[in-house]
């Protein structure tokens, strides 16, 4: 596929993505499947199948973990046979470990992201500093061998890099 946009980088903004040549109206410029998903928890968690996101009123809560809700039979194997069976265990694993080819990774890793730690208030750096000391415990449970992480792993730079932080300001945070 020709490649439809370019990496540039904006002194003071950051990297971006930009058209590479003319596109037409309607023109697909970029298509990937999510590498991993799941339902936000909000007030209509119970009402979004956890394997095909298709709203319903009358979906069935999972017998196992009691949590995740599906359209019926056939959505809730397909998702306890998959990976995301044990998503809090593995999510960080995976994404660190596992990532799929994808046209966009040549482009941007998660290496390449500005981290927004600093632009936090103190409240939200504390927090997520005992996040990551909670993480860290479990990995080395999980992670036997440091071999296993990426180079220069940081777990609060990974943090800080992934919270697309849209707007901060000294008493509320608002993430994308």
């Amino acid at each position: 596929m020709p490649r439809n946009f370019e990496k540039f980088q904006s002194p003071g903004k950051g990297n971006g993505l930009r058209a590479a040549r003319d596109l037409d109206v309607g023109e697909t410029v970029a298509n990937a499947e999510p590498f991993v998903y799941t339902v936000c928890r909000n007030q209509n968690r119970g009402a979004t199948c956890y394997h095909c996101l298709r709203r319903n009123e009358k979906l069935q809560r999972c017998s196992q973990c009691k949590f995740a809700y599906y359209c019926n039979m056939n959505c809730q194997p397909s998702f306890l046979d998959s990976e995301l069976q044990q998503i809090c265990k593995y999510l960080i694993g995976k994404i660190l470990h596992e990532q799929p080819d994808c046209g966009f990774e040549d482009l941007y890793t998660i290496h390449d992201l500005q981290s927004h730690f600093k632009e936090l208030n103190e409240e939200m750096q504390e927090g997520l500093r005992h996040l990551a000391a909670t993480l860290e415990q479990y990995l080395k449970k999980e992670i036997q061998v440091s071999s296993q992480l990426p180079p220069g792993f940081h777990i609060l730079e990974y943090f800080g890099k992934s919270l697309g932080v849209s707007k901060i300001n000294k008493t509320k945070n608002v993430f994308s």
